[in-house]
């Protein structure tokens, strides 16, 4: 099993530029992002969530945008087991990865379990 947890300030993702954004997160959490209030609380728990599997798969030199984000019918977060992922699991030997995210006016984190 391998554990990852990241923490951010939401006020640092209030300036990114579109640059950035396109580098960082796939257009699916971009639209997801986008359609909410409060578009850069949800930029910063998904960056969280990439911080976070990174720190949980260690050794592995995954990008930002191979780690995505999304939300099932009920409104819980996953992450993509696209063909980048399932390659870092199988590595490990695991199958499965599980998030849990959060965030408040101020903060965002996120907690990656890889098992």
């Amino acid at each position: 099993m391998e554990i990852g947890i990241d923490i951010e300030q939401n006020e640092r993702f209030k300036t990114l530029t579109q640059t950035c954004k396109k580098r960082t997160f796939t257009e699916n959490e971009l639209s997801y992002a986008k359609k909410t209030i409060n578009e850069h609380e949800r930029l910063c728990a998904m960056w969280c969530v990439k911080e976070a599997t990174i720190k949980a798969f260690s050794n592995t030199k995954i990008s930002y945008k191979e780690i995505e984000t999304c939300v099932d019918e009920n409104g819980k977060p996953f992450v993509v087991k696209n063909e980048t992922v399932l390659n870092e699991l199988k590595k490990l030997g695991m199958s499965e990865i599980k998030i849990s995210l959060s965030h408040t006016k101020d903060y965002s984190t996120a907690i990656c379990l890889i098992y």
